[in-house]
């Protein structure tokens, strides 16, 4: 792998895809996916880094459903879907050959990402991972952004904060742990993480910190104050901002902090 992907990221990653114990179909333009989210209809080369992990029957009747999508992969479900995948195996899967993929199509689609701090390279893989590395078309033109921001160099890079949770206007519902809006709100908190780690946004709270501060934030969205940053707090900081015309990204800055200071 040209570069790891932070520890952080990958308990992100995992969170989001889940590695179900059968082949699944997860929906829309997706083929038939194993493990942590490897699509064998969108990747049909991916299959061959699980053949030795399945036994011979099992890997030639995956390889007859590989590289169809939508409807078709559908339809193909059932003729895998009693295919057992244990965990470790995915566990491999995932180190060995779908995060190097994965860091490589990052790479290419980000190409000043290479300098970002850990966190925040991480939660571009795991938007990539999502999402495929693709900047054209009407639905892509944040992750455009994106790599324009990094381009230009350190001091456009909390616009990426911003951009990341822009995408949660691509997906219908209140964002979640587990839903398309909740993972880009992740991945903002993520990148925003790398950045303060880097000595950027300071000041900021988010997703994952804890304590007194955290309690005072809470106290301020009027929600309960248990000094833990999680996804309800997230979700009510994006509501917040986004209801007072601040970037609504879910990460608690200087600036809505302020601002939250001076509404109470």
């Amino acid at each position: 792998m040209p570069r790891p992907v932070s520890a952080t990221a990958i308990d992100l990653i995992k969170s989001f895809e889940g590695c179900p114990p059968h082949p699944v179909w997860p929906g829309f333009s997706s083929g038939i996916t194993l493990g942590w989210g490897c699509d064998i209809g969108a990747d049909p080369a991916s299959l061959a880094a699980w053949q030795q992990y399945l036994n011979p029957n099992d890997y030639n009747r995956l390889g007859a459903v590989k590289g169809l999508t939508g409807v078709s992969a559908r339809n193909a479900l059932a003729s895998v879907a009693e295919i057992v995948i244990q965990q470790q195996d995915a566990d491999a899967v995932l180190s060995n050959y779908t995060l190097t993929n994965e860091v490589d199509s990052t790479l290419k689609a980000f190409p000043a990402a290479d300098q970002l701090p850990d966190d925040s390279f991480g939660a571009l893989v795991s938007l990539v991972y999502n999402r495929g590395p693709s900047l054209n078309g009407d639905r892509r033109v944040e992750m455009l952004a994106i790599r324009d921001d990094l381009t230009a160099g350190k001091a456009r890079w909390p616009d990426a904060v911003v951009q990341i949770a822009k995408m949660v206007r691509l997906w219908p519902g209140e964002p979640t742990a587990s839903n398309l809006p909740g993972r880009r709100l992740a991945e903002a908190a993520l990148f925003a993480r790398g950045l303060r780690s880097a000595g950027m946004l300071l000041g900021a709270l988010l997703k994952g910190d804890e304590g007194e501060a955290v309690a005072h934030l809470q106290e301020a969205l009027e929600i309960k104050a248990d000094g833990s940053f999680g996804v309800q707090t997230m979700v009510h900081v994006w509501h917040y901002q986004s209801n007072d015309s601040l970037p609504a990204t879910g990460v608690a800055d200087v600036g809505t902090l302020h601002q939250l200071t001076q509404a109470v």
